[in-house]
Formats: C-alpha cells, sequence, structure tokens
C-alpha cells in the first residue's frame, strides 16, 4: 500500500481509521463495509465511515473521546472498573454520572479522565489512518442521513437525546439529520478498491493514529475554541510519550549494564 504524507493532503482528503492488523488484508482486498463493533444498536447497515480534512479528525476525536467516556463510567462500564458494586452502589453512580456528564463537571474530572486518556492512548498506538479516494454521488452522498439523529429524533428518551447532543458537542446540527463533515459515511455496501487507498503518514514518517493527531491538532491548537477532553488527551499524550522514552532508556542501560556483567 502507498504512503501519502499529511503534508500533500487537503481539507477535501477523506480520513478512515482502522487497525494495523487490517492493512495486509486491506491492500490486498480493499475496504469493505461492515457494521463496526461500535456501531451495533445505532447502525442497520453496512457503511465504511470516514472524516473530511484534518478539522474534521479533530472533531471526531474529539466526539470519540465524549463517547468513550460515557461508556466507561456510565452505564456500560466499558473497563469493567466498576465490577462488583451492589445495585445500590451503582444506581447511586449512575444517578451522579448523569448530572457529571449533562452539567459539563467531567471536563474536570482528573480521575475519570486518567482513566479515559490512559485508554485511548493504547489504543490509538495500535491504529492507522488511511486516506481514500471517493467520488460523491458516485461512492457517497453528503446529505445521506446520519442514523444517530434520526434515532433521537424518534425518540422521548431526553438523557439519551442530552447524551448525545453533547457528544457532538458544537460539531454538529441536530435541527438537521443530514450526516457531518467528521462522521461521513460511505453508500450502504460500498467496497473502496486498494487502488483508491493510501495509508497515511506524518511529516516524520510515523504512521500510528496517536502521531498523526498530535501533528494536526498541533497546527490548529491556536484557532480558539471552548474546552475540550482532546486538549486535554493531547498535553497527556505528549507528557506519556516522555515518560516512556525515559523508561526505554533506563531499561536500555539495564540491558547494557547486564551484558557487560555477561561479559
Amino acid at each position: 500500500m502507498d504512503k501519502i504524507s499529511l503534508e500533500n493532503l487537503n481539507e477535501n482528503s477523506f480520513f478512515h481509521f482502522t487497525k494495523k492488523d487490517n492493512l495486509t488484508d486491506i491492500s490486498i482486498n480493499g475496504l469493505k463495509s461492515i457494521i463496526g463493533e461500535n456501531a451495533f444498536g445505532l447502525e442497520k447497515d453496512a457503511k465504511i465511515f470516514f472524516s473530511q480534512g484534518e478539522q474534521g479528525v479533530l472533531k471526531v476525536m474529539e466526539v470519540w473521546l465524549r463517547w468513550l467516556m460515557n461508556k466507561i463510567h456510565g452505564i456500560n462500564d466499558r473497563l469493567e472498573i466498576y465490577h462488583g458494586e451492589s445495585i445500590d452502589e451503582r444506581n447511586n453512580r449512575l444517578s451522579k454520572w448523569v448530572r457529571e456528564f449533562i452539567s459539563g463537571d467531567y471536563l474536570e474530572d482528573t480521575q475519570k479522565k486518567e482513566i479515559l486518556f490512559e485508554y485511548f492512548y493504547n489504543y490509538l498506538k495500535e491504529r492507522v489512518y488511511l486516506v481514500l479516494d471517493l467520488e460523491e454521488e458516485k461512492d457517497f452522498d453528503k446529505f445521506d442521513l446520519d442514523a444517530t439523529k434520526v434515532k433521537l429524533k424518534k425518540s422521548n428518551n431526553y438523557i439519551d437525546q442530552k447524551f448525545a447532543k453533547i457528544m457532538y458537542g458544537p460539531f454538529s446540527n441536530f435541527d438537521v439529520n443530514t450526516m457531518d463533515d467528521w462522521n461521513m459515511h460511505t453508500k450502504v455496501n460500498q467496497t473502496v478498491d486498494p487502488d483508491k487507498i493510501k495509508q497515511v503518514i506524518d511529516s516524520h514518517g510515523n504512521e500510528s493514529v496517536l502521531l498523526i493527531l498530535m501533528e494536526i491538532y498541533d497546527k490548529f491548537k491556536n484557532i480558539e475554541h471552548p474546552k475540550f477532553l482532546l486538549d486535554d488527551f493531547i498535553e497527556y499524550a505528549k507528557k506519556r510519550m516522555m515518560m516512556d522514552e525515559i523508561i526505554r532508556e533506563e531499561e536500555k542501560l539495564v540491558d547494557q549494564d547486564n551484558n557487560r556483567r555477561i561479559n
């Protein structure tokens, strides 16, 4: 699979997020529409999701962080950190969480963010970005519907509606059901051929989504915006990378010392 640097892409580029382990199959068979593990219950049709432009990447990452924050600390208990709590403890925790999420206090909850960021940091390191050569009308319809918006508009559940609007943040207009630039998808059961796919790398040749995201973020960080989880995550990631490098250097020194003693 050919690679392309961020420096050679523009705001009309279509970014798709996937596991490193999928690259070999994609390079041979292309990208096929599926209902992803995180789309069950929301999507009924198989599609390929993508974000438009680097700012679309930043938007989807912020939404992803908010969505995961709720999945981890809300009713799903995604990481099972609340496993073993009693029914009363669970109900009390969830009641407090609803208030925290709706009020925005979760943005300042250091303990919850630490758990989220640790998970997301390792998650992104194992993912890569692809850029897709898609044609409007042929491959996608920019006025296609967002299944989440449609589902929520039919729902009378105030909490679900409120949570979704918080997760989508300022990036979406819930008055219309059409998809947004950060959450676009192909037509149903579409396939993208291998020759229409390239792997994205940053300006230093790195391929992990984590490093690509950090480079994109630095490019736009001075644009005025409300407080986002992404701001705190990038700060966390930079500090964590420095710590990881120190640990690697210390391990290298220990290995060298052990080798000298053996020899």
